[in-house]
């Protein structure tokens, strides 16, 4: 392989950052080394990341978002850490002011679903950020705040997990998709440093180019289906998916475009959010449909997924 020696998205954050393989692992480190005795976390969340945080022995509490996605009701107390979640990457300007209402509580935000939101760089404000959920790289996260000191970190390594990469890239994604389990499943049960393939990778990645390219995607889905949009959402937003609420049809509707070759996750189903989430968040759960608007993608995708999503809309 011939990799540049370029420069991360975060390159200006280099003396204030760490990285690991995975979301997980960052926040495990982080909260290990906080001087909190608990931490709020929403209902309304990646289960297999609340049990991450479980694990590191602090007390979980947690609380509601509300239909802005936002949090209903949160405390500010020393001794205490809060995790904000920029849910699917649309509510970056929110989440920023939110920060400002908490002066004893040390604020987390997870940004695993908005890699170009900037980070706020103040004492007691922590940032995680996902490049694996963004780009073509075999694992990776940020770990970014004014506190964090980049200590002597070694690299891991992927080699023996990173070969869906190449499979996707010659076969494509449905050829991969076993292969990518796997990976994910090796990472989650292995938390550790960036591998040093998957930093490799993210020096040579065109990052304005994929800033665009999500924003443009968005846009132009908006324009097609926001009208039928249950959520609030921006007009332009560099993000990670594009979330449309259809309470009542959302689980049709993934039937649907799944049978149309449009493939969408389904976030999240924890036990802890199916035994006390509210109306919405288990309208989120059941019926939330995420809509792809990667760089992989152009603008003759993103009218095919909106007409598709039209055309099941008239038919029902």
């Amino acid at each position: 392989m011939e990799l540049n020696d370029g420069q991360e998205h975060f390159i200006k954050y280099k003396d204030f950052l760490r990285r690991y393989n995975s979301i997980k692992a960052a926040l495990y480190y982080l909260i290990e080394t906080l001087p909190v005795r608990r931490i709020y976390i929403p209902y309304y969340y990646c289960p297999t990341t609340t049990d991450a945080i479980k694990c590191t022995g602090i007390d979980v509490l947690f609380y509601h978002i509300n239909d802005d996605l936002l949090p209903e009701e949160l405390p500010d107390e020393s001794g205490s850490a809060v995790l904000l979640v920029n849910y699917f990457g649309v509510r970056s300007g929110e989440l920023r002011k939110l920060t400002d209402n908490f002066r004893n509580s040390v604020v987390i935000a997870d940004n695993a679903h908005s890699f170009f939101s900037e980070p706020v760089m103040r004492d007691g404000i922590y940032q995680v950020y996902s490049a694996k959920k963004f780009f073509g790289v075999p694992d990776g996260a940020y770990l970014v705040g004014s506190s964090v000191a980049p200590a002597g970190e070694t690299t891991g390594y992927s080699h023996n997990y990173a070969g869906f990469l190449l499979t996707s890239y010659e076969a494509g994604t449905n050829a991969a998709y076993s292969m990518k389990k796997a990976a994910d499943k090796v990472i989650a049960d292995s938390p550790g440093n960036m591998s040093s393939l998957a930093l490799g990778l993210l020096r040579n990645v065109d990052y304005g180019r994929t800033f665009r390219r999500r924003e443009d995607n968005f846009s132009i889905l908006h324009q097609r289906v926001g009208n039928y949009n249950e959520l609030s959402l921006p007009d332009r937003c560099a993000a990670y998916l594009y979330p449309f609420l259809l309470a009542g049809r959302g689980r049709e509707l993934k039937r649907y475009l799944i049978q149309n070759r449009i493939y969408v996750p389904t976030l999240w189903s924890g036990d802890d959010l199916l035994k006390n989430g509210n109306d919405f968040e288990l309208s989120m759960s059941d019926d939330a449909v995420f809509l792809p608007v990667d760089q992989r993608y152009d603008s003759d995708d993103m009218n095919y997924i909106a007409e598709s999503l039209i055309s099941f809309l008239r038919r029902s």
